[in-house]
């Protein structure tokens, strides 16, 4: 027994055993050390356990002290939106996060719930120095359900935690930057929106909580009906119409601009003749026509589908906007003295016009120019000036090009204009967090990587091993 302890082929087992516990000693204690000093890593695509930046960016800009009250009993836990308030609450200063049993603490719940029914994973946004300012958050608020048509169930699909408390954190702390009404009776946004009949004539949801999010409130009016626009108008808003405006319509818009206000146009490719809406632009210098407006430089045009061309890419600096079946917009040829147009986004020089169902893709017949897709008109009048931003293009406002996951600047050009001027325009957008549990999606350069590292490698390392002993049993046998 003792000789063989003190073999030399023992002693280097035990050696070599030695050395590799204190390695995966080391190894666990550097784990340790890593795991509380640095931040986790969320790797999902959609960052589905991480706050978005814009989130985290508006977080470092509050400075009202805010109290989050979670409301929440023991094992009852919802890991998205728990995560979400407490993610919230890290990222500033000025939110502390609390904890409220409803089954201890029925009474504080129900000061701000209304007495309706509490439910586990509700949240409560309180102004800590105006404590009358709060925002009650039920839990089925935050999450998303889809219908599923097989058994006509809803279906949980995804939250929206983030964004709702955000939402009432933005609605405790700032004060309303306006009122935006948008106008009824025209089919407005019918194409955008589409859906139920309760949803055709609306704006989206992602539109709704874009304004929220950016202090604004959205009424809708009905100009015929209510024969004025409403004294608390602060930018009226005409969304695509598919029919036409009333002279008498016309007239009182053109009276708020005389009175200097703000007027938003979204125009929608139709066949409709506007023959009103034509006559409301043409006072302050601009018309359209049918058809679409193309873009011949592949460098500003987005998408591999047969229309790309009328996918329309602008660039704004750093920034940039995406413009789909734009209408062809132009200054008129008569335009008032004291009107002043600005041209805020075009295509470029090498844009041209195609009606509808043709062929987009250009050709050497093409009549190209630069074509303005986003014109901003002011008109003064007895030292007021009213303000008429005209957007060739309603899919600019779809839900694809409005979220906070596009890459494209929409929204912030939006918010920018809606603002009147950029220092003020946050334009936070969130996007959703999906419910399903994601899978890894690699390509097949990552598959090659990965059967390179985890079999080849160790195949060789055992290759090279194999032929050292092999090398070396012969030069002992030889020796």
């Amino acid at each position: 027994m003792n000789k063989t302890i003190q073999s030399r082929k023992f002693r280097g087992g035990a050696y070599a055993t030695a050395i590799s516990f204190l390695v995966i000693v080391a190894l666990v204690i550097v784990n340790l050390v890593a795991g509380s000093i640095f931040p986790y890593k969320d790797l999902t695509s959609t960052g589905k356990y991480s706050l978005a930046d814009a989130t985290k960016e508006y977080l470092k800009t509050v400075k009202t002290p805010i109290d989050l009250y979670y409301v929440l009993s023991e094992g009852e836990e919802e890991l998205i939106i728990q995560q979400s308030a407490e993610q919230i609450a890290a990222e500033s200063d000025n939110i502390s996060l609390h904890y409220k049993d409803p089954i201890q603490y029925p009474q504080f719940v129900y000061e701000y719930n209304g007495m309706a029914e509490i439910t586990n994973n509700s949240i409560i946004v309180i102004n800590r120095d105006d404590p009358t300012r709060y925002e009650y958050i039920d839990s089925e608020q935050m999450k998303i359900y889809d219908i599923d048509m097989q058994n006509l169930v809803p279906v949980l699909n995804g939250y929206d935690a983030e964004l709702e408390i955000v939402k009432a954190i933005v609605s405790v702390t700032q004060e309303a930057k306006g009122t935006v009404y948008m106008t009824e009776g025209h089919r407005e946004w019918e194409w955008i929106q589409g859906g139920t009949d309760e949803q055709k004539g609306k704006v989206t949801e992602t539109f709704l909580d874009l304004m929220s999010l950016n202090s604004f409130k959205v009424k809708y009016c009905d100009l015929t009906k209510q024969g004025a626009i409403p004294e608390d108008c602060d930018i009226l808003f005409i969304g695509s119409p598919l029919s036409d405006f009333t002279a008498q319509e016309v007239a009182l818009v053109e009276e708020y601009m005389t009175n200097g206000g703000t007027v938003f146009i979204s125009l929608m490719i139709s066949s409709n003749t506007f023959t009103n809406l034509q006559s409301l632009l043409g006072q302050y210098g601009l018309t359209f026509d049918g058809g679409i407006v193309c873009e011949s430089d592949e460098a500003h045009t987005i998408g591999n589908i047969n229309s790309s061309n009328s996918y329309i890419l602008a660039d704004h600096g750093k920034r940039s906007t995406v413009w789909p079946g734009a209408v062809p917009l132009r200054k008129a040829s008569v335009q008032k003295k004291t009107t002043v147009l600005t041209t805020l986004s075009a295509t470029t020089n090498g844009g041209y016009v195609r009606q509808l169902n043709e062929d987009t893709k250009p050709n050497s017949s093409d009549q190209k120019a630069s074509y303005p897709l986003l014109v901003k008109a002011e008109d003064t009048f007895q030292g007021k000036t009213g303000t008429m931003y005209v957007f060739a293009s309603t899919y600019f406002f779809s839900d694809a090009y409005l979220t906070g996951s596009a890459s494209f600047d929409n929204r912030v050009l939006l918010i920018e204009c809606m603002a009147g001027a950029s220092q003020e325009a946050a334009a936070l957008s969130i996007p959703d967090t999906t419910a399903m549990e994601e899978a890894l999606q690699m390509s097949t350069n990552q598959k090659n990587n990965v059967a390179l590292l985890s079999f080849l490698f160790p195949a060789l390392i055992l290759v090279v091993g194999i032929v050292i002993v092999l090398r070396r049993r012969i030069e002992k046998v030889t020796q």
